[in-house]
Order: C-alpha cells, then sequence, then structure tokens
C-alpha cells in the first residue's frame, strides 16, 4: 500500500486544489503506514474512517439491465430533505410537468432561464403560513443540455427508483464520482442498481451509462448520518465495449478542500432526468463552520449530490468543486436555500481511502 501511494501521489496532489496539498501529503504519510480498514483510525477520529461496499459484478450488470430508458424517464427525486416539487402548487409549474400555459423546460434554449416559468420563490406551498421568503434578489437557474462531468445518479430503494446529481472527480484511479451519501445510504442501507449517467438531458445518454462498482461513505454517516459528512465516493465501471476509465472519457473535477467559504460558483443539478440539468451562477457562505450556503431558485429533490464548481468551463465541465447539495436537513428544506457540508479533512481522508486498491 505504501508504493501504491508513493506511485501515485504526484497525481492525488494534482487532483485536489493547491489549498490542500500540505494536508494531503500528510495524510497520503499516514494511509501509508496503515492497512485498508484502519486507514481513518490513523489518520483522523473513528468518525470519519470509511465504510467502503463493494458491489459484485453480477449486481453491476442487473443494474445496467434495470436501467431502461422507460425507469430512467419515470425515476423519482430523492426525496430525502429536499423539498419535492408539488405539481399542485396554484402558483408553480412541476419541474416534470408544464402548466397548461407555460413552455416546457425541452421549449427553452439550452443556456436561457424560461421567462414564463414561475420561480419557487413565488409559489404558494402546503404549509405557505409557516414558509419564510427567500431574500430579495436571488438568482434563477437556467436550463442547459449539461457539461461531460456532471450528470445523474440513478439507484433504487426498495422497490423505488429515485436519481440524484453526481460529478466525476480527478483521482489516481480516475474512477471516482462525487455525491451526497443520502443518496447512498440511508436508514435502510445502501442504495442498490446504482448507475451513473454522465450529462444526460433531453433523454440523451451521450456517455452511456456507469454501473457503480462500490460505494464509499465515512462511518459517521453510516452510524449517525452527520450532516457534516454527507458525501460519498463512488467507483464505477465502463459500460461494456469499453475499458477506458470515467475520467479518461469525460473529464473530471479537482476536489477543493478547506478553500474557505465565499466563492462564486456555478451550481448544477438534475431536477428532471427526462428534460435538462440546471445551473446557477451564485455565491457560496459561511451557513456554519462545517457547512456552506448558497441562494438560487427552484433546487428541489432530484439536485441533491449537485456540485458546487470554481470556475467552471462550460465546454469541458472542468473546475474545482467545493460542495455538494447535501449536509444540513440533506440539502435544505426550501428550493431557494442549499446547503452543503464543508470540505476539509474528513473529505480527504474519504478521497484517500476511495482510491486505495481494491480487491
Amino acid at each position: 500500500m505504501r508504493t501504491w501511494l508513493r506511485q501515485h501521489r504526484a497525481r492525488l496532489g494534482a487532483a485536489i486544489s493547491t489549498g490542500a496539498l500540505t494536508a494531503t501529503a500528510g495524510l497520503a504519510t499516514a494511509a501509508g503506514t496503515a492497512g485498508a480498514s484502519t486507514i481513518g483510525a490513523a489518520a483522523g477520529p473513528p468518525a470519519t474512517q470509511a465504510a467502503v461496499h463493494p458491489v459484485a459484478s453480477p449486481a453491476q450488470a442487473a443494474a445496467r439491465g434495470f436501467w431502461t430508458a422507460a425507469r430512467m424517464a419515470s425515476a423519482t427525486p430523492a426525496g430525502q430533505g429536499r423539498p419535492a416539487a408539488r405539481p399542485g402548487s396554484p402558483n408553480q409549474a412541476s419541474p416534470k410537468q408544464a402548466s397548461p400555459n407555460q413552455a416546457s423546460p425541452n421549449q427553452a434554449s439550452p443556456n436561457q432561464a424560461n421567462p414564463n416559468q414561475a420561480s419557487p420563490a413565488q409559489a404558494s406551498p402546503e404549509g405557505a403560513a409557516s414558509t419564510p421568503a427567500p431574500p430579495p434578489g436571488i438568482p434563477n437557474p437556467t436550463y442547459f443540455n449539461g457539461v461531460p462531468t456532471v450528470g445523474a445518479l440513478f439507484y433504487t430503494t426498495g422497490t423505488q427508483a429515485h436519481f440524484c446529481t453526481a460529478s466525476v472527480v480527478d483521482s489516481a484511479t480516475s474512477d471516482l464520482v462525487l455525491t451526497a451519501a443520502h443518496c447512498v445510504y440511508g436508514n435502510g442501507g445502501y442504495a442498490t442498481n446504482v448507475a451513473y449517467v454522465p450529462k444526460r438531458h433531453q433523454g440523451v445518454s451521450p456517455y452511456g451509462m456507469w454501473a457503480v462498482r462500490s460505494i464509499t461513505v465515512a462511518a459517521g454517516w453510516q452510524q449517525s448520518q452527520d450532516p457534516d459528512l454527507d458525501f460519498a465516493f463512488l467507483a464505477v465501471s465502463p459500460p461494456p465495449g469499453t475499458r477506458r476509465p470515467i475520467q479518461s472519457v469525460t473529464g473530471g473535477l479537482r476536489l477543493g478542500v478547506s478553500s474557505g467559504y465565499a466563492h462564486p460558483v456555478t451550481v448544477i443539478g438534475y431536477n428532471d432526468t427526462d428534460n435538462q440539468p440546471i445551473e446557477c451562477a451564485t455565491d457560496s457562505f459561511e451557513f456554519e463552520p462545517t457547512q456552506l450556503e448558497f441562494y438560487c431558485n427552484n433546487y428541489w429533490d432530484g439536485t441533491s449530490g449537485g456540485p458546487w464548481i470554481l470556475h467552471l468551463n462550460p465546454v469541458t465541465g472542468s473546475g474545482t468543486v467545493i460542495g455538494d447539495i447535501g449536509g444540513y436537513e440533506q440539502g435544505g428544506d426550501y428550493p431557494w436555500a442549499s446547503y452543503s457540508p464543508y470540505y476539509a479533512s474528513p473529505i480527504l481522508r474519504l478521497f484517500l481511502q476511495a482510491q486505495l486498491p481494491r480487491p
């Protein structure tokens, strides 16, 4: 293991934002003296130890077979923490269903917001009397066709088919995807039939489907769903017909660790996987020392796991990810305010653990 870390140290450093390089070297050294099952103990408290769930090859094949185009189109948002779009709201159309007098998201130009679409801030959802009003002047997202580094994450819990948002991160193994932990591990255990579809839009999957072969979450999330640990790394397998790892196909985002709170960010998420993802240019800020927050309208359930990106290249999808929609209230109770765990040493430890050699 020490040999593996020595061989990949340069690539690990290149995959992480500059502010974390010193920490990376220290943690890599600690990892080099410990086995895979004890890296967390060597480098941090027990809650930040990694829980790694392998997915056998037959289960990966089953996931590929399960997710037909029809099932992807009918999958429902995560439904954990973030508000679901409410088709019955009198002043607001659901992202999945346009109102009779409203253009469908598919009819909007790829990089232009639909001018006839009501903002969630204008809606009167159930319990409106207790719903706080959003701050004035917060931005609205725009519909677009997506970027290669961000996609929809499909999974099942029991008999229910769901989706979240996820993104490819640069790594030494070139096969890691980042999402919110609550998308892949909950009270019922690990999600099943987990598959990642980069840049899915308008029913099209230009890079195919990548079945998940391992799920890595922090022990503190597995044990108590600590909101400060609401992130997960997924190793994905190439689709049939190719052996290229996903990072070689789509590119990836650098992992930004200990980057501070206040940044201009672009946040991408999937409200509806059969139409288009949304993006919003906004600003992150400190909610509390272990949590980030941003304001932007219309971020519903399926946007959980959506990356917060610094310096996004709109063509290649490259940039630095400093957050994912999750954390406090698993991303937030209101569609205009979203949260993320603050990326510090716990996510860095998990990132290293997710790249250790697998059986």
